[in-house]
C-alpha cells in the first residue's frame, strides 16, 4: 500500500518514466525506502487503472513514457499524508549475516563490510549533492529534513563499519 503513496509523493515532485522514478527513488529515498524497477512498473498500472496518475502523450528521453500525478492523485496523497499512521520495516541483510557468522566466517564478512563502506562513502558524496541542490528550490523544508536524517544516518553507519572492519581484522 505505501508503495502507492511512495510514487505518489514522487510524481507530486516532477513528472517521470518508470525507469526515472525508480532512478529518483534509488538516490533521494533508497536509504530508508526501496523499490525494485519492476515493483515500480506495477505500481505504476495500478495507479493509472485507479486515475491517480495519467501518462503523458508526450515521451521523455529514449522514448520513455512519462506519468505525472492527477487531481485524484494529489487528493489521495494528500489524505495518506494525513491520516497519521505509519509502519517501519527495516531489514539489513548485512546485520544478519553478520549475527549469524562465526569467526572461519570472518574473512567474508570482512569483504561484505568494506562493500558496504564503499557503497555509502558514495551515497554520502550523493547527499551531499542532493542538499546543493535543493538548496536553491522554494519549499524545501521537507527534502532538507529528510536529507539530513540520510547523512546524520550515513555517517553514523560509516563509523561502525570502520570500528567493526577494524576489530574484526583485529581478531583475525
Amino acid at each position: 500500500m505505501s508503495t502507492k503513496f511512495a510514487l505518489l509523493g514522487l510524481l507530486n515532485i516532477k513528472k517521470m518514466s518508470a525507469y526515472d522514478l525508480a532512478k529518483f527513488a534509488k538516490e533521494s529515498i533508497g536509504f530508508f525506502w526501496n523499490e525494485s524497477y519492476s515493483n515500480v512498473h506495477r505500481t505504476l498500472k495500478i495507479l493509472a487503472d485507479e486515475k491517480l496518475i495519467k501518462k503523458l502523450p508526450e515521451r521523455g528521453s529514449r522514448n520513455k513514457n512519462l506519468f505525472e500525478i492527477t487531481d485524484l492523485g494529489r487528493q489521495a496523497l494528500s489524505e495518506w499524508l494525513s491520516n497519521h499512521q505509519y509502519t517501519t520495516i527495516y531489514r539489513d541483510e548485512l546485520l544478519l549475516k553478520l549475527f549469524v557468522s562465526k569467526r572461519n566466517d570472518y574473512p567474508s564478512i570482512l569483504v561484505d563490510l568494506k562493500n558496504a563502506l564503499n557503497e555509502l562513502e558514495a551515497q554520502q558524496q550523493v547527499y551531499f549533492e542532493l542538499k546543493e541542490m535543493i538548496s536553491t528550490k522554494l519549499d524545501n523544508l521537507s527534502y532538507d529534513l529528510v536529507l539530513d536524517y540520510g547523512i546524520v544516518q550515513n555517517e553514523i553507519t560509516i563509523e561502525w563499519l570502520k570500528k567493526s572492519i577494524k576489530k574484526i581484522e583485529e581478531s583475525l
